[in-house]
């Protein structure tokens, strides 16, 4: 979670979440206005819109660890989550109502949802948004500093770059691979962040990353140095589990240098 990009982006949001509870404040929308004092709805709008960010943030956090949600475009994902984090949010805004205005009934919710829903899809596909090109700047800039320091030392005997690899990973699943897996014509690239597919194949795959990376273990699955937490059998076949949970089976023809690696042990 500590390197989930929504959380890292906090102090970014912050500011703005302020900004729009300030705007709402001053504007007093939704008979706001007439019903309390600017004070009043400074402190109404702030509480409403701080415990509404880190209701959506919390929902896309829970649902980054379904790997099928993951899977979906942004806009979906985010909508999602927006949906899901209006049902909490919805309950605030009657607490916090019932407390600075006047009592709000429970019988009020199916009415309140609606507005709520809508604002905070809107919320959350921002947010999606500006963390997706948070983390193409990211890519941009780790991309052009591989490309220097290869360019700075091309004698040191190093491997190839990694960075022909990763330009075509998915910026939003970070550089924290964990494995690769053939699926057909493609490529299914899993992170610590998630899985997506990409038209690769796998040997090819192998070779940009070089042999210090990880290696081989399956026909179709290769998995990266530091990615195995444990070891188990299926059977009389062999299957690492992975830091994110994902097993990968072992092949008879890769065992001994899965052992040598001290993977099975």
């Amino acid at each position: 979670m500590r390197e989930w990009m929504p959380l890292r982006t906090i102090p970014y949001h912050l500011p703005w979440v302020l900004g729009v509870a300030v705007v709402m404040a001053v504007t007093g929308p939704f008979g706001s206005y007439e019903a309390m004092g600017l004070g009043r709805r400074l402190l109404y709008f702030t509480i409403i819109g701080v415990l509404s960010w880190v209701l959506v943030i919390g929902i896309i956090v829970a649902l980054r660890r379904i790997e099928a949600f993951t899977r979906w475009q942004v806009a979906a994902r985010m909508a999602l989550a927006g949906i899901l984090s209006a049902l909490p949010i919805t309950a605030a805004v009657i607490v916090v109502h019932s407390w600075l205005v006047r009592p709000l009934p429970w019988g009020a919710f199916p009415y309140i949802f609606p507005q709520t829903a809508f604002l905070a899809v809107v919320i959350s596909i921002l947010v999606g948004l500006f963390v997706e090109q948070r983390l193409h700047a990211e890519a941009d800039s780790e991309r052009a500093r591989v490309a220097a320091a290869v360019a700075a030392a091309p004698a040191s005997g190093a491997e190839a770059p990694t960075a022909d690899f990763f330009r075509r990973v998915p910026p939003v699943l970070g550089r924290d691979l964990l494995a690769l897996e053939m699926e057909d014509h493609y490529l299914r690239i899993h992170t610590a962040l998630g899985s997506d597919l990409i038209l690769l194949r796998l040997r090819d795959a192998l070779a940009e990353l070089g042999p210090s990376r990880g290696r081989q273990v399956h026909r179709s699955w290769w998995v990266a140095e530091g990615a195995v937490a444990s070891a188990e059998r299926n059977g009389r076949r062999p299957r690492l589990v992975l830091r994110n949970g994902l097993h990968v089976p072992v092949s008879k023809t890769y065992q001994d240098q899965v052992k040598q690696a001290g993977w099975l042990d």
